[in-house]
C-alpha cells in the first residue's frame, strides 16, 4: 500500500512505469491526514492517467522506498534540464565566482517561488514551478538542480527525517564548492525562511538521512 504521488506538467509520452509502495512522503505533510484522505484511492488501481483542470498533464503513481522516490525525482530533474528555457534562465545567473552564482540561484528561487505545502505529494518539473510560482521542498530541489547543472556545479540530494518523523520528511541540496574538486558542500534550502547555508540539523535532531549524487 502507498500514497499517491502526482507528476504535473509532463508530456503523455513521458509516462513513468511505477508499481511500488510507500512508507512516507518527501514534503512536510501530516501523514495521518493524508492517509485518511487517500485510503479509498489506495484500494483502487495504482496508476491514474489524465489531464488536470488547467490542461497540464497529470499522472498518479505509487512510489516505494526512498531510493525509488529519489530516482523518480532525479528523472524529473533530467527532464527539466532538457528544457531550453531552463538553460536560458541559468545563463542569467552567471556571476563570475562560484560563491556569487550559488547566492544568485538561491535569491532567484526565494524571489520567484513561494513555499506551499501539498495535500498529498506532487512532483512538478522546473517549468511548472516557475509558471505557478509555488512549490514545496522537492519542487525547489528540482528547480535548483536544473539551474545548477547549467552552471556546472556538483550536487547531492539530501533527504532527512527528524525527531517524531515516521519516514524521511524533508529534501534539499548540497552544492559543491568550488565547482572543480569541491572542498566543501554548502546546504541549499530555499524552502525555509533561512539564509543560504542553513541546515535543518542546526535546529532539529536528524534521526535519519541519506545522500544521492545527481
Amino acid at each position: 500500500m502507498g500514497l499517491p504521488l502526482l507528476l504535473k506538467n509532463l508530456s503523455p509520452k513521458k509516462r513513468f512505469n511505477a508499481s511500488i509502495g510507500l512508507a512516507g512522503v518527501l514534503g512536510a505533510v501530516d501523514l495521518n491526514t493524508i492517509r485518511d484522505k487517500v485510503y479509498e484511492h489506495l484500494e483502487s488501481a495504482p496508476v491514474t492517467l489524465g489531464l488536470a483542470p488547467d490542461g497540464s498533464y497529470v499522472e498518479t503513481v505509487e512510489v516505494g522506498d526512498i531510493d525509488e522516490r529519489i530516482g523518480l525525482l532525479k528523472q524529473i530533474i533530467r527532464e527539466s534540464i532538457a528544457d531550453p528555457a531552463i538553460k536560458k534562465r541559468a545563463a542569467t545567473l552567471v556571476r563570475g565566482t562560484d560563491e556569487k552564482e550559488i547566492q544568485a540561484v538561491f535569491s532567484f528561487i526565494k524571489n520567484n517561488v513561494k513555499f506551499r505545502e501539498e495535500d498529498g505529494e506532487i512532483f512538478q518539473d522546473s517549468a511548472a514551478t516557475l509558471a505557478r510560482k509555488y512549490g514545496d521542498c522537492d519542487d525547489m530541489v528540482t528547480l535548483a538542480a536544473s539551474l545548477f547543472h547549467w552552471l556546472g556545479f556538483p550536487l547531492k540530494i539530501r533527504v532527512v527525517g527528524t525527531t517524531g518523523d515516521m519516514d524521511f520528511s524533508h529534501v534539499y541540496l548540497k552544492v559543491g564548492l568550488p565547482k572543480r574538486r569541491p572542498a566543501k558542500w554548502i546546504s541549499f534550502d530555499p524552502s525555509v525562511d533561512r539564509p543560504l547555508g542553513w541546515d535543518i540539523e542546526s535546529e532539529k535532531k536528524v534521526t535519519m538521512q541519506k545522500e544521492y549524487q545527481i
